[in-house]
């Protein structure tokens, strides 16, 4: 009969665990063609409330949602004009920089009279918002992938889950090949290797996988956390682009949404069931993020190397 090692009796991790504060980034908070011209929105990210709109010249902003007159909330019923956004309290109109530029029943304007505009970057099919908790400028901007604007490759299709857990323990998969074994049931550990590059920033990992029919090549990039692109080679002319963001709704829940393209060359013969293989395998990975807890100090063994690699480099992404 095996001996049971007795250890001291905690409180549950799942009622005491505390994830990371929200690590800095662009995040995609919409799909471009989900917000026309002159839309108002409100929305709930990095644990924040916020206005979403796109003015008539078609300029995507996000701003802090409430007016500093009488704190009416911008992104219910407000309402656009031309290139700016009116209160619906009383409406005052703030540009997309945030500066008040018109009171309707007043000539003068407060100088106070302003809500704070956010960092904002329209490519590749999304809209992305840049967060730093300290209020720091953009260190970097978003790479345009030629692939959403090439006429060698497929429509995109969108997918997008809300899911109860950490953006960082999701985007950690990324770099995770031992779990391709044991979450996706693929007979063996497909071989990988991490690199990252001089400036320390963009991660990425490489692996040839001989254990699923074809056989493929993978390179995945992460540009910041919760923002990769995965490229996957089948053969010559036979490629697919898995381009994803995952929005901090708060420090317990995140959206993530997920792009997919292909080659025209494997569009109409096996573009679909490459994509829903996809789409199939990120259906496997809910069950994991919805119930894990974020482990602060893993317990790694000696075999988790890029695992390992992943936690330095996402440290920088944090300002605490």
């Amino acid at each position: 009969m095996n001996q049971i090692t007795l250890m001291p009796l905690e409180p549950c991790e799942s009622r005491t665990t505390r994830n990371p504060s929200i690590p800095i980034g662009w995040y995609a908070i919409s799909w471009s063609n989900e917000l026309r011209r002159g839309e108002v929105k409100p929305v709930t990210a990095f644990a924040r409330e916020l206005v979403l709109f796109r003015t008539r010249s078609g300029k995507a902003v996000v701003q802090d949602p409430y007016c500093p007159h009488m704190g009416a909330h911008l992104g219910h019923e407000g309402r656009v004009v031309g290139e700016s956004i009116a209160c619906p309290f009383h409406g005052w109109r703030f540009d997309a920089s945030g500066a008040c530029v018109e009171i309707p029943y007043c000539a003068e304007i407060p100088e106070r009279a302003r809500v704070r505009a956010w960092h904002v970057h329209e490519v590749n099919e999304m809209v992305f918002v840049w967060y730093h908790p300290g209020g720091a400028p953009p260190a970097w901007q978003v790479r345009e992938l030629p692939e959403f604007t090439s006429p060698d490759w497929s429509e995109s299709r969108h997918i997008e889950f809300d899911i109860p857990v950490h953006v960082q323990d999701m985007c950690e998969n990324t770099c995770d090949p031992v779990h391709f074994k044991y979450v996706h049931k693929q007979p063996d550990v497909p071989p990988a290797e991490v690199d990252i590059d001089a400036g320390g920033r963009i991660m990425t990992m490489t692996l040839q996988n001989r254990f699923v029919e074809p056989p493929l090549a993978l390179t995945a990039t992460v540009h910041n956390i919760g923002l990769a692109e995965v490229r996957t080679v089948y053969g010559p002319g036979a490629q697919m682009l898995t381009y994803s963001s995952s929005l901090p709704v708060d420090e317990n829940r995140t959206i993530t949404r997920w792009s997919l393209t292909v080659t025209n060359a494997i569009v109409d013969m096996a573009g679909d069931q490459h994509i829903n293989g996809i789409i199939a395998g990120l259906q496997q990975d809910l069950p994991i993020w919805r119930n894990k807890v974020h482990k602060h100090k893993p317990v790694f063994c000696k075999a988790d190397t890029s695992l390992v690699q992943f936690r330095k480099w996402a440290r920088q992404f944090y300002a605490d």
